[in-house]
């Protein structure tokens, strides 16, 4: 349900998400699931958060998220942190459709 309302930017995702960590705090996709929310209202620091969270679970899960974190971490004034993120995106996916922005970004930061 989390991932429904979530599709819907519907704050009621917070609550099914705020569920299943209750349930099982480990639940990788939940605290991924808060942080994409949290990214798409830009509550940056609530997204940082949950991104890590999710990555402390799991580092090697979904790669991507590395890339949301380091959107939050950016808006947050993050930039090292960033940077080591999107590194690390790269790493897990060396052949992403977004390589070459991702790489001046890199150069950039």
């Amino acid at each position: 349900m989390g991932s429904l309302y979530n599709d819907r930017n519907m704050a009621e995702c917070i609550d099914y998400y705020e569920k299943a960590i209750s349930l099982n705090p480990k639940c990788f996709l939940a605290h991924r699931g808060l942080g994409n929310y949290y990214l798409k209202n830009k509550e940056f620091h609530k997204a940082e958060d949950q991104y890590s969270k999710a990555i402390s679970i799991n580092a090697r899960r979904y790669g991507s998220i590395y890339k949301n974190r380091a959107v939050a971490r950016t808006e947050i004034g993050k930039n090292l942190e960033a940077k080591q993120d999107l590194i690390e995106y790269l790493a897990q996916i060396p052949n992403a459709h977004d390589r070459a922005s991702i790489e001046e970004a890199i150069r950039q930061s």
